[in-house]
């Protein structure tokens, strides 16, 4: 079947027969509750777990991989990504073009907002990502970055500076929820970001792809790189929808505060 066009197959919660173009079509996120946005990982690893393919993300997952990806980051108001994310990746963070028409009938803007999370406000502005139009930028940085980067970014973005040197992230969370009025958001790493978000106790859910490739390697990172969690502070995952495409698998689950039991 390898590189041969064939339908998806939803094999839970209930097994059915899909195109590619229809998995998620419906999909939808719940408003944030208390003070954040509801907020969800979107990664694709190898077999392996590993989340990179020559320090890169892209050229993991497959072209079905990045629609459904698109589809995801559609029922969001935000998307949400890390410093190191933006210097390895030409991070393009809009949806195409055909589920704007949804977005709006949902009350959302045509475009999510792209929100990038930098201690140091150290950024490679001239990446595509400051050079688009269509969507509005937001820059979270600390008090300590460097006043003339941060009056770099401020002629591309709207900066918000929180924390002293790091980015103090339920505070950032709050501010996204409150003063940008943004309710649910993507996040799409880096593996750093997510652990930290993960760590806060911050994310609700994880759309995991499972790209059909072994990379090995110890030295090699995964979609979540920090320090352990402690015991008491591990989620639970709920697993809440299986796709299959090819022999690429493409994961659903809840975060379920505290151990596993």
């Amino acid at each position: 079947m390898r590189g041969a066009r064939c339908d998806m197959q939803r094999l839970l919660p209930d097994f059915r027969v899909l195109k590619p173009e229809e998995v998620y079509g419906d999909l939808t996120f719940p408003n944030g509750a208390g003070e954040r946005p509801y907020t969800v990982i979107n990664m694709v690893t190898t077999v392996d777990g590993k989340a990179s393919l020559g320090g890169k993300a892209f050229g993991l997952g497959s072209r079905v991989d990045r629609m459904v990806m698109r589809r995801i980051r559609a029922a969001a108001d935000g998307l949400l990504v890390g410093a190191e994310t933006l210097r390895r990746e030409n991070v393009d963070p809009t949806v195409p073009t055909q589920l704007e028409s949804r977005r709006v009938a949902l009350g959302m803007s045509p475009q999510p907002a792209a929100i990038v999370v930098t201690a140091t406000a150290d950024l490679p502005l001239e990446r595509t990502f400051f050079k688009a139009t269509g969507f509005s930028r937001v820059i979270v940085t600390t008090e300590s970055a460097s006043a003339e980067r941060v009056a770099r970014l401020e002629r591309y973005a709207r900066v918000l500076r929180i924390g002293a040197n790091a980015v103090d992230l339920p505070t950032m969370m709050t501010a996204l929820a409150r003063s940008l009025g943004l309710r649910r958001v993507v996040v799409e790493g880096g593996p750093t970001l997510n652990a930290a978000l993960i760590a806060e106790g911050l994310v609700d859910e994880l759309f995991w792809t499972v790209a059909p490739k072994i990379l090995g390697g110890a030295a090699m990172r995964t979609m979540v790189e920090g320090r352990p969690l402690p015991l008491d502070r591990i989620p639970h995952l709920d697993l809440m929808s299986l796709h299959r495409y090819d022999s690429e698998l493409f994961i659903r689950y809840r975060l379920v505060s505290g151990p596993s039991g």
